[in-house]
């Protein structure tokens, strides 16, 4: 039954995308709202409930934030991550994301895209998020930069902070309950379960500089520590 689900997922998820490509001509949010829906399916199809939780109910209206993800323990995260309820956000991925069927063709569609290996592309890409996120916009990603494969952190990166420091932007810790006994590192079958998304109390990066992004991370690690993560 799980293959015929997977089969069925794949092939509705390219009539979705076709209609997600067509509607980016008019729209990029109209595009991403396509591959909400698709996202919203595919966790209907494998009995996975998602829930959002909010330290506080503005966040849904956030603007020039970066949402930071402190704990990324499963592929089922990069779906679970463009769902979460806020206006106008965007993800930044790097191009071996996008080469995933269907999901990463989704996620080139409607996203920011990194080529690592392009310095001068990847310095652009950049800064057209700075510059979306003084405009009003937001754009989430992950601390890590990486899945743990034995759900203990990973190392924190500095750039989704140093992005925050050059846009003045607010910063919103998140964690995600849930995927890693659904489906650790590894597998290949995801499990029917509940998944709970956790929006923190934001941080102010008003007045800070690049020397601050240290202390800033400490303040996110002690934040992730209190929340459970190991």
């Amino acid at each position: 039954m799980y293959i015929i689900k997977t089969f069925l997922i794949i092939f509705i998820g390219l009539i979705y995308l076709i209609v997600a490509t067509i509607a980016r001509f008019f729209s990029k949010w109209i595009s991403k709202k396509v591959f909400t829906k698709y996202l919203d399916l595919y966790f209907k199809l494998f009995n996975i409930n998602v829930q959002f939780e909010y330290s506080d109910n503005k966040l849904k209206e956030a603007r020039n934030t970066v949402f930071i993800l402190l704990n990324q323990y499963s592929f089922l995260d990069s779906m679970v991550v463009p769902m979460i309820p806020t206006r106008k956000t965007l993800g930044i991925i790097n191009i071996e994301m996008g080469l995933y069927p269907v999901l990463g063709w989704f996620y080139l569609l409607t996203n920011y895209v990194i080529v690592r290996q392009w310095s001068n592309q990847a310095k652009n890409t950049l800064n057209k998020t700075n510059n979306f996120l003084k405009s009003g916009g937001n754009i989430s990603m992950s601390i890590e930069g990486k899945r743990s494969k034995n759900g203990i952190l990973n190392e924190y990166k500095k750039g989704p902070v140093v992005m925050a420091i050059n846009a003045q932007a607010d910063i919103v810790p998140f964690i995600i309950e849930g995927t890693f006994e659904l489906l650790p590192y590894g597998s290949l079958y995801a499990k029917s379960g509940d998944i709970k998304v956790k929006l923190l109390d934001k941080i102010s990066t008003k007045e800070c500089l690049y020397k601050d992004r240290n202390e800033i991370i400490k303040k996110l690690l002690i934040v992730a520590k209190k929340n459970g993560l190991k």
